[in-house]
């Protein structure tokens, strides 16, 4: 093949990703389109009816971009890009990215050693070392993560995290103490390793325990991150797990019939829950009661 030169092949590939690279039909980037080119250090292609790129090596950075105006650019770095073809087709079928693999996604920033992006199937596989830091969670590893451009997921095998907020979003007084209330302190939990064990066992139970009923009330991911979580993670945030019960302390729907159906309720539960129209103070207190008998042996009586 005819040697070019690094800037040539750069402009016949601006070229090349205008016009086909991405126009075949179920070969797309979900709301991604076309791509710039911010860096790369040398570029291997063959021209045949066009350019097909093979290889970009010595250092790649391109921009993912978007026709939709609320759809952020997405930037991508890597050591060294391959491309693989198939007769017939006019874009890629498969990108392996390797070394310093970066990706930066509307729901967080990914890194890893080595990604496979498979067009057929729309997603993207990091293995060596994946990470991904996100605004709702930092540090999360895995021996594998895959992030899934079709249905909006993201998978993570082996997880471990640095951080998962369980807490309500915007925080603030609702989590706290100072109210007089009779709210949770970390300090009422007699056994935190035995409640968190036992809040993920009940979680997980096929019938209705108060353990999964409460999770279910959780806020938004919460639930998904604290059954996922490690268990010493959690115990580090366990101030976290705090707020978001005292969340749920609050509201008059913290009791659910069917969840507590094998629990045994002691009298002043019963009769708290026997007068109907509750002062705030005494929600919070039938609250707790029924905390208590959830996890008799973890939560410590008022």
């Amino acid at each position: 093949m005819k040697k070019i030169t690094t800037v040539s092949y750069i402009l016949l590939l601006i070229i090349a990703i205008h016009t086909h690279i991405y126009a075949q039909e179920n070969m797309s980037l979900g709301k991604y389109s076309s791509m710039r080119i911010e860096k790369v250090g040398k570029l291997k292609g063959t021209l045949n009816q066009g350019m097909s790129i093979r290889e970009m090596s010595g250092g790649v950075s391109i921009v993912l971009l978007s026709q939709e105006p609320n759809t952020p650019n997405m930037p991508i770095k890597a050591d060294k890009m391959t491309f693989e073809w198939e007769e017939g087709r006019n874009s890629p079928v498969l990108i392996r990215m390797e070394g310093k693999v970066y990706l930066e996604h509307p729901e967080g920033k990914l890194t890893a050693e080595k990604a496979v992006w498979d067009f057929k199937k729309e997603i993207v596989e990091f293995t060596g070392n994946p990470m991904l830091d996100s605004p709702k969670a930092q540090g999360l590893k895995g021996s594998k993560i895959v992030m899934d451009f079709k249905n909006n997921t993201i998978d993570i095998e082996n997880l471990q995290a640095d951080m998962i907020p369980l807490q309500v979003e915007g925080g603030g007084s609702e989590g706290g103490v100072d109210t007089g209330l009779p709210l949770l302190t970390e300090s009422d939990v007699s056994d935190w390793n035995g409640f968190i064990v036992e809040l993920k066992k009940q979680g997980q139970a096929n019938e209705m325990t108060p353990g999964k009923y409460l999770l279910s009330k959780f806020d938004g991911d919460a639930r998904s991150q604290f059954l996922s979580a490690p268990n010493d993670l959690i115990l580090k945030r366990k101030q976290d797990l705090v707020k978001q019960i005292n969340r749920l302390l609050r509201k008059p729907d913290f009791y659910n019939k069917e969840a507590w159906a094998k629990t045994t309720l002691p009298v002043p539960a019963k009769e708290l829950l026997q007068k109907g129209t509750l002062t705030a103070e005494e929600q919070v207190r039938l609250n707790r009661l029924l905390l208590q008998c959830a996890f008799p042996d973890m939560i410590k009586p008022l």
